[in-house]
């Protein structure tokens, strides 16, 4: 696996990857305040999955905790250029359901009217709303405008509620870098103390698929490789993410830390753990602050798109886990807001 960061403000702001890929989204709560209960987190899971499904945006896991949140989706922005008028309409029905787009004046059986009959109106229509699509930084705009919208309905609020622009890493898809990241998003919860197995956890992916949610089992299905869902894909998952953990590994609570657990994970983030296990049970900066996240080549090829260097200053890429693997690397990373 390679990290790549270290790129001034002024790119990081603007990252945009034109193919496949997989982008790990977070965003943390105003002062760091634990403002979110279970009928917020509720509501954010309701709001996440019509907005992703509108944008073209295929969730693989998610985790909403008391101050932050993470969501990794998949995105592949050719499927919004291709959409047709149809599909069009199927994402717009996706978020709005029968109730009137405000900025449009319209619902979706006007939209699928005025598109059908093609008239001089239609193509601006189509611009509009495909602009509002594909791209992580409006899903993520839109996403917490109307979570904030509603908080502030429900409490009697006004002003943010979030406290800075979200923060994106890009994945390379169908990957270990894939399932790696995807783990280390659904045991966020272990980590924090709240659960011993994340899966009962009911705000994250891997909770809300063992509860039998349909849309979450979809998503680690593909975080798994498979298209379809399988019978055991929950198994192979809990497998997965078991594998991260160990007899003596457990996170011990904020009033526990030790000396011992603080130089395992400077140790870690230093690339000198020797046990991927040890890695995925502490917090890995390097999955939420690093440029990208994959293979050597991928990352190059990334960096080459962009027509950015991979290194600078003659850095050269070193090991975050020590597996027996020359593909998995890690240089300076740096945290990038869009």
């Amino acid at each position: 696996m390679y990290l790549s960061g270290s790129m001034s403000r002024k790119y990081c702001r603007r990252l945009r990857y034109p193919r496949l890929a997989c982008h790990h989204l977070i965003s943390r709560v105003v002062q760091k305040r634990r403002l979110m209960d279970e009928e917020a987190m509720e509501a954010m899971r309701h709001i996440m999955r019509s907005q992703a499904a509108f944008a073209g945006m295929e969730v693989l896991t998610y985790c909403f905790m008391a101050n932050h949140f993470h969501i990794f989706v998949r995105l592949d922005p050719k499927e919004t250029e291709d959409l047709d008028d149809v599909g069009l309409v199927g994402r717009f029905r996706a978020l709005y359901g029968s109730t009137r787009c405000a900025s449009l004046g319209l619902d979706a059986d006007d939209l699928e009217v005025i598109l059908r009959h093609n008239g001089n109106a239609a193509e601006g229509i189509r611009r509009r709303l495909k602009a509002r699509m594909g791209d992580v930084s409006v899903f993520m705009r839109e996403v917490k405008t109307r979570f904030t919208l509603w908080y502030n309905q429900k409490h009697g609020t006004v002003g943010t509620f979030w406290a800075e622009r979200f923060r994106s890493v890009i994945v390379e898809a169908d990957t270990e870098a894939q399932r790696m990241v995807a783990a280390y998003i659904d045991l966020n919860p272990v980590r924090a103390g709240l659960v011993e197995d994340a899966g009962d956890y009911g705000f994250s992916g891997f909770g809300e698929a063992c509860a039998g949610g349909s849309a979450a089992r979809r998503g680690i299905a593909r975080i798994e490789g498979k298209m379809t869902l399988a019978t055991k894909w929950h198994e192979r998952y809990r497998a997965r993410l078991c594998s991260r953990m160990s007899p003596g590994m457990r996170p011990l609570r904020r009033d526990q830390k030790t000396a011992e657990e603080g130089a395992r994970k400077e140790e870690m983030m230093h690339g000198t753990v020797v046990a991927e296990v040890s890695g995925l049970l502490s917090k890995i900066r390097a999955f939420s602050e690093s440029w990208v996240v994959g293979s050597v080549a991928w990352a190059e090829s990334f960096c080459a798109t962009n027509g950015w260097l991979g290194f600078r200053r003659g850095r050269k890429p070193k090991p975050l886990v020590e597996n027996g693997s020359a593909d998995f690397a890690t240089v300076a990373t740096v945290a990038k807001r869009h």
